[in-house]
């Protein structure tokens, strides 16, 4: 019961919104796997072409992934070791990759297609870094397009306000007396 005479909130419209906000923040990025995202996909075109190099130099999969690893750093080695290592211990490499990052998935799937039908790894993953690079590119192009957009927001805040004040309201006030007076 409310004494001002306007309705209260249901208590069942608060537990849709908890609900509901309980799931938006709950799919919402951290920083740090944020960052660790964009790390990875920052790193992903050089796996492939440092993969595709070692695989054509004659090193078979499982020392070229180790090699990869142990070359690129972090992030990307705590991703690959435990696919050598399941390699090491005989799983197929489709078992070994299981769910890669999004960012090596062009790789596993490359990886794994190669295994299956014995296409030559070392050319697809020479194409897949450069597809890699390509959309990275454009992801960067996009990110910094929108970059200047967002940078207007802030302007227009501060300065419509005042051009409405400075500009339109000493206008319309003149207006107004003129037709008040006259």
């Amino acid at each position: 019961p409310n004494s001002g005479g306007s309705p209260s909130p249901s208590p069942g419209v608060a537990v849709i919104v908890t609900v509901v906000l309980r799931r938006v923040i709950g799919r919402l990025e951290s920083r740090h796997d944020r960052d660790r995202r964009e790390a990875l996909a920052r790193q992903a075109p050089s796996v492939a072409d440092l993969l595709a190099a070692t695989l054509a130099a004659g090193v078979p999969i499982r020392p070229a992934l180790e090699a990869v690893a142990a070359a690129i750093g972090e992030p990307t080695a705590s991703e690959l070791r435990p696919v050598v290592a399941a390699l090491r211990l005989g799983a197929s490499p489709g078992q070994a990759w299981g769910t890669p990052a999004a960012a090596h998935r062009p790789l596993a799937d490359a990886v794994i297609r190669s295994d299956e039908t014995g296409a030559p790894l070392a050319t697809m993953l020479g194409r897949i870094a450069d597809d890699m690079r390509r959309d990275r590119r454009a992801t960067v192009e996009v990110a910094a397009r929108s970059a200047g957009v967002r940078a207007v927001a802030p302007l227009a805040a501060c300065f419509l306000p005042a051009f409405l004040l400075m500009g339109v309201v000493p206008v319309v006030a003149s207006l107004a007396s003129a037709l008040v007076s006259g």
